[in-house]
């Protein structure tokens, strides 16, 4: 019977599949090998370490993410980008736990997260009265919510919430945020 041989696109697909279903814990060379029903040498062929494959699939999560940050859930692209990290925690939970509670590299998809909420709150008239940096001190109070409030989508301490819920709850934050943030200022001008 002839070697079955495997590529480095079939074993990256596989290796994200078990990172969908098992997370990253469950990422090893046996693991990978028993999947593709075969022994750890192609992987090892293809990649100098399982560090590098976990690398490859971690950043396959996070294009994941970005489709899920683009989506046009309302006619807000502020609302949308928000939405679109608590609906991927509610789908994606192993992905999720991967690259917001596990992943080392964490801070690189935080910015990039940050700076895409930041770049669409220009299209939105409640930020006309704020300055970049008052309105990035507003995303990052929105942000540091909306990572908690999608850690517990992900870990189901709130189980399935409708996308309605989950705009409403952005929505209700968010509005406090930005009224707090308008009245110190006005406060500061009086």
């Amino acid at each position: 019977m002839p070697k079955v041989k495997f590529d480095r696109e079939e074993i990256i697909n596989t290796t994200f599949e078990l990172l969908k279903n098992d997370g990253i814990r469950g990422i090893s060379a046996r693991n990978i090998a028993k999947k593709m029903k075969s022994s750890t040498a192609p992987i090892y062929a293809h990649f100098e370490n399982i560090a590098v494959l976990k690398k490859e699939v971690i950043n396959m999560a996070k294009d994941v993410l970005v489709n899920y940050l683009e989506r046009m859930y309302t006619d807000r692209k502020m609302l949308n980008t928000a939405m679109g990290v608590v609906i991927f925690a509610r789908e994606q939970k192993e992905l999720y736990r991967s690259i917001f509670l596990i992943d080392a590299d964490f801070k690189s998809i935080f910015e990039r997260a940050v700076l895409k909420i930041l770049e669409t709150s220009r299209d939105d008239e409640r930020f006309e009265h704020f300055d970049r940096n008052e309105t990035m001190n507003i995303i990052l109070k929105i942000w540091y919510y909306l990572h908690g409030y999608a850690t517990l989508v992900c870990t189901e301490f709130i189980k399935n919430p409708t996308d309605e819920e989950i705009k409403n709850k952005i929505l209700e934050v968010a509005t406090i945020f930005i009224s707090d943030a308008l009245d110190k200022k006005l406060t500061a001008i009086y």
